[in-house]
């Protein structure tokens, strides 16, 4: 990974961007326009009317005379004026031409389609004793604090979302009920604050959004499970904490033009979090809508919370890599779901399932077992039991084999189901790993990791008469080790800046128990007529809640504290050792993972309310780190549209933004031997506090901390000190390690990344 230059990728990302952009079409397609609000000529009234006329004087007539002419109001899809300021309108390639002349057009880009990427997780993460009582008092469960949640909606008759003892909704908050289909104002209480769409309903009719939003502020909820499994007390992070809806997610994605207009909402109406659970590939800082827009949110001290994407194993595989945001990876807890295979043999294997239903197997008799692959590592369509690919003469009555891959894992049941078969045994392949992922199947079906799946698969290929059965033992708890990385979590490093280590931290992610919609059964399949009020899913789709719920929490003990200190206090207090008391794993090689797996670490809610140092970054830092990325003045146009700010080039390099994580990248001249950054540390603790430095050894390379230690009086809160890299021998792998202030109370932590670029 290390051995391939960083240009190369860059290049592959650029290609890749000009085999998508140089497909032209005559028909209209929606674009994103950002606009300098200062240029707003003095004959317009205000903004909107401005845009609406740019937008008709460069309506093509061709266009004009199509249907009817009142098509031009019909093209503004949104007007954004709160964190940023612009249009979405739908336009044809003429069009665009001739608005890119207009005064007062900054950028102008084709919308993207961004994916949709519990009951122990609050006693996991050490907020909930195990007698279900909280650590916190019961003011921190009566916030103001609001989390807008951009998802696909809500279902608002969830007992997650139950408001029953809660305060009158904070005076701050100006968002509104939104009605639709089979949702009306009454759906919103003191928990639902606030819920919006602009198609047809807030309604959540896929569960996601559901899942999502319960997971970051659900209402407690006793005897909450899924079908049995996961029995107990259900909440979000901050249950105290407002919930407000915005529906961004259709069957079709999640589009940049709603994604925009959700942020633009959320900060006008006041929300204090924002937890994104989506996301695209990787594209530049200022080609990027949702990197725009919480840049936006952040100048207005909004927290944004992104999941990583779930594009792991595989190195560089992150999305929302903007430093403003906090990018969240995925991590098992310590609860299983364990189910056995019994072979042929007599031999037991070990797997995990959430199957519970009327076709059980029995586990005192052997059925037959078919595999339809081969011995070797090539899957094929019938191997992955691909929807029409299983002969219904070679599989009725048996338990069927199926490797991971293309299609859904419950899907997969779902045709073994339809060929008549009896039972599934779903097997990981080289890009899954070991970890273990339930699945609420229609049949019955037993997860198992890569090595299992193959030792039953060279059972079946190596016997006449395969036979095996299957066995559900329900929920087990404290598991070890936990926390482990998932396998499915997107990996670093962050492509488009060396810099800016990612992802920023890990939080629960696999087999998360939380609120479901009524719409769907528990596998999202339509041929599920089952109907649950929880759910149990994984993805960095579940992590994300889990630390935008703990932002909530932070932000209303420190009410102050701006986004990038409630960063800093997540990332430094961050652990990187599981329960066994070894380095957090990687569920996909079983081996110790790394900063580009796990970021700082584990995130530790009790401890990051009270970090005792924070490293704090104001927006303009963030527009001086854009400014040392080489952006031009066009491209920084669309970062500086609240205060017309301008580079001042106080960094020295991208490297000396004041992040939490510090990455130091040498260059590709090999005589470049020495390397300086830079970091101010702010204390929030005792007014009077000593902190020493602790530096961890590093192959390939001295590192030296200036001064190594930090005297703070009631006067002395903030402190600078250097970080000097010098190389002994260049390494053709990234090197990492950690620098560790100590005051005898706190750690705070900083993980450490050195790079080598190779030479060109």
């Amino acid at each position: 990974m290390a051995g391939i230059p960083v240009q190369w990728w860059l290049l592959f990302l650029f290609s890749s961007y000009l085999a998508t952009t140089l497909v032209t079409s005559s028909t209209m397609k929606t674009y994103i326009i950002y606009m300098d609000k200062w240029a707003k000529p003095d004959e317009f009234s205000d903004h909107k009317q401005w845009y609406s006329s740019m937008i008709k004087s460069v309506t093509s007539r061709s266009t004009e005379k199509q249907e009817d002419a009142a098509g031009d109001e019909d093209r503004i899809i949104y007007n954004y004026q709160t964190a940023f300021h612009g249009v979405a309108a739908q336009l044809s390639e003429e069009e665009v031409e001739k608005l890119q002349e207009q005064t007062g057009v900054m950028a102008l880009y084709p919308e993207t389609v961004y994916q949709l990427h519990t009951t122990r997780s609050p006693m996991f993460l050490g907020l909930e004793r195990e007698d279900s009582t909280s650590v916190f008092s019961d003011n921190l469960f009566n916030s103001d604090v609001v989390v807008g949640v951009l998802d696909t909606g809500i279902w608002p008759e969830s007992p997650s979302f139950n408001d029953t003892g809660m305060t009158r909704i904070p005076a701050h908050w100006k968002g509104t009920c939104e009605v639709g289909r089979g949702f009306e104002k009454h759906h919103c209480n003191r928990k639902i604050v606030g819920a919006r769409v602009e198609y047809k309903s807030p309604r959540d009719q896929d569960g996601h959004g559901t899942h999502t939003a319960a997971t970051v502020a659900g209402a407690p909820v006793h005897g909450a499970n899924l079908l049995g499994y996961a029995y107990g007390t259900a909440r979000g992070m901050a249950p105290g904490a407002r919930i407000a809806a915005y529906k961004v997610c259709w069957t079709g994605g999640c589009f940049s033009s709603d994604i925009l207009s959700a942020v633009d909402r959320a900060v006008a109406d006041g929300v204090n979090v924002l937890s994104i659970s989506l996301g695209g590939g990787v594209s530049s800082y200022y080609r990027d809508s949702l990197s725009i827009g919480a840049f936006a949110a952040m100048e207005m001290g909004v927290f944004v919370s992104c999941s990583a994407g779930n594009g792991g194993p595989d190195p560089i595989s992150l999305t929302n890599v903007s430093p403003w945001v906090t990018t969240v990876g995925a991590s098992t807890m310590d609860r299983d779901f364990p189910a056995t295979i019994k072979l042929g043999t007599g031999k037991f294997m070990t797997g995990a399932s959430l199957y519970k239903g009327h076709r059980n197997i029995s586990s005192n008799r052997l059925y037959p077992l078919v595999y339809h692959g081969s011995n070797s590592s090539n899957l094929t369509p019938s191997s992955m039991c691909l929807e029409g690919t299983l002969d219904r003469h070679s599989v009725a009555g048996k338990i069927v084999i199926c490797d991971r891959g293309i299609s859904p894992r419950v899907q997969k049941g779902q045709v073994v189901k339809d060929a008549g078969g009896v039972g599934m045994i779903l097997t990981n392949t080289a890009a899954n790993g070991e970890e273990l992922v339930a699945d609420c199947h229609l049949l019955p079906a037993v997860a198992v990791g890569e090595t299992t799946g193959k030792f039953i698969k060279h059972y079946a290929a190596a016997n006449r008469n395969p036979t095996a059965t299957l066995a559900f033992l329900g929920t087990k708890l404290r598991i070890r080790p936990s926390p482990v990385v998932a396998a499915f979590s997107s990996r670093g490093p962050n492509i488009l800046s060396l810099e800016i280590l990612k992802p920023d931290m890990v939080a629960p992610g696999v087999n998360i128990l939380a609120a479901w919609t009524g719409e769907l059964g528990p596998s999202s399949l339509p041929s599920d007529h089952r109907r649950t009020k929880f759910n149990i899913l994984s993805g960095t789709s579940m992590s994300c809640p889990h630390v935008s719920g703990v932002a909530a929490l932070i932000k209303s003990r420190h009410p102050d504290w701006s986004p990038a200190a409630i960063k800093s206090a997540l990332m430094t207090t961050s652990y990187v050792h599981d329960n066994t008391q070894n380095p957090l794993k990687d569920a996909s090689t079983a081996t110790f993972s790394t900063p580009y797996d796990h970021g700082a670490g584990h995130i530790n809610p009790l401890k990051a309310l009270d970090p005792g140092l924070i490293y704090d970054i104001a927006a303009q830092d963030y527009f001086e780190f854009l400014c040392a990325q080489g952006l031009t003045s066009s491209e920084l146009m669309v970062f500086s549209k609240f205060s017309n700010r301008t580079c001042r080039h106080t960094l020295g390099n991208a490297g000396d933004l004041n992040y939490p994580a510090i990455s130091a990248v040498f260059p590709e001249n090999a005589n470049i031997t020495v390397l300086t950054l830079h970091r101010t540390v702010t204390n929030v603790g005792p007014p009077v506090s000593s902190y020493h430095v602790v530096v961890s050894p590093f192959k390939g390379a001295s590192v030296k901390v200036e001064p190594a230690r930090l005297d703070f009086t009631g006067k002395r809160k903030k402190m600078t000190y250097k970080i000097t890299f010098t190389t002994r021998y260049r390494q053709t792998a990234p090197v990492f390690g950690s620098v560790t202030w100590k005051d005898g109370v706190h750690r705070v932590r900083s993980p450490v990344v050195i790079t080598w670029l190779p030479p060109l």
